[in-house]
């Protein structure tokens, strides 16, 4: 015989199956903790997908601002019901060490849905700089010691601190502008307010193909497929060098288990479409789907990677 706890237990998770098979049931918010025109691009892609099998709309929330850190409190704190969820940018693996006072923690308060996306980061000029390839460039920041401006994302972001242990590793110095997204660091890079910029691909591709913008490098150990005539950071002089932009979806942490894994089945399902697909790659945008529990191995793998470059960086802001 089931007895009293047994039967509620059984009737709890036969509600979490029924509420996960319904859901959703209403719309689904996406917070994107930066500015529209940058990183929220895929995510309105993959949105749409998830839309159409849904049959429920999948909104885009910009919420920029203090490199996505208020994007993500927006989620840690919302209700844990799979109906606002966090677009999952690395460079919250940076954050979580970083800042000193952000009031969530990036292992402890999200579940991970999953990662549908890569991009290597490329090492970019305008077209006022005169240097054609990665070698000319270091070449000349050497010469013009401070004097290069390099543009990211924001403080503490994947392109700052790629920009960061670039100059470490090649000896060189440039000055850090950070924007509120990558959006407004290209608008900046065009202006020639800063004279280089560290990034996604995906923030640049539009400018590079216009010849407004210079791709002298990749950021990951091996060519990007889409850019193949253009060599790596590390087949140009520094050997080892290898980072990477990855994009995903969080949800708060307490999210039901059974509404997380509809989460990250549906998303599997999407990214198979072929449509989708091709979509991501013309913007710079590699598909490479990873399901929840890979996630959060790769979240806890990259944390502990940046933790310490930051601490040789001893780079802590408030």
């Amino acid at each position: 015989m089931i007895n009293r706890l047994g039967r509620l237990l059984l009737a709890g998770s036969v509600a979490f199956a029924a509420a996960a098979h319904a859901f959703p049931d209403r719309p689904v918010r996406v917070v994107v903790g930066f500015a529209p025109g940058g990183s929220d691009i895929s995510a309105r892609l993959v949105g749409q997908k998830l839309s159409e099998l849904w049959g429920q709309p999948v909104v885009v929330d910009n919420r920029p601002g203090a490199a996505g850190n208020i994007g993500a409190d927006v989620v840690a704190k919302a209700a844990p019901d799979g109906y606002t969820i966090l677009l999952l940018v690395n460079s919250y693996t940076i954050n979580t060490s970083v800042y000193r006072n952000l009031g969530w923690d990036l292992l402890r308060d999200f579940a991970p849905i999953g990662r549908y996306a890569t991009s290597p980061m490329v090492v970019v000029v305008n077209d006022k700089m005169p240097v054609k390839n990665f070698a000319e460039f270091v070449a000349y920041a050497k010469a013009n010691k401070g004097k290069v401006n390099y543009g990211s994302a924001g403080t503490g972001t994947a392109p700052h601190l790629a920009g960061e242990l670039f100059a470490m590793r090649s000896g060189i110095e440039m000055t850090h502008v950070p924007y509120k997204g990558s959006a407004p660091s290209v608008t900046a890079l065009v202006a020639d307010e800063v004279q280089a910029s560290f990034g996604a691909m995906s923030a640049f591709d539009g400018m590079v193909k216009q010849g407004r913008l210079r791709a002298l490098a990749v950021t990951t150990a091996a060519r990007f497929p889409q850019l193949p005539d253009v060599p790596t950071v590390s087949e140009s002089g520094l050997p080892g060098f290898d980072v990477d932009i990855w994009y995903g979806f969080l949800a708060p942490a307490k999210t039901p288990p059974a509404i997380v894994k509809k989460l990250s089945d549906d998303l599997a399902r999407v990214m198979t479409d072929p449509d989708l697909q091709s979509k991501l790659r013309e913007r710079g945008l590699e598909p490479a789907f990873l399901d929840s529990p890979k996630t959060g191995e790769l979240m806890k793998r990259d944390v502990g990677r940046w933790r310490e470059v930051i601490n040789n960086l001893k780079l802590v802001l408030e």
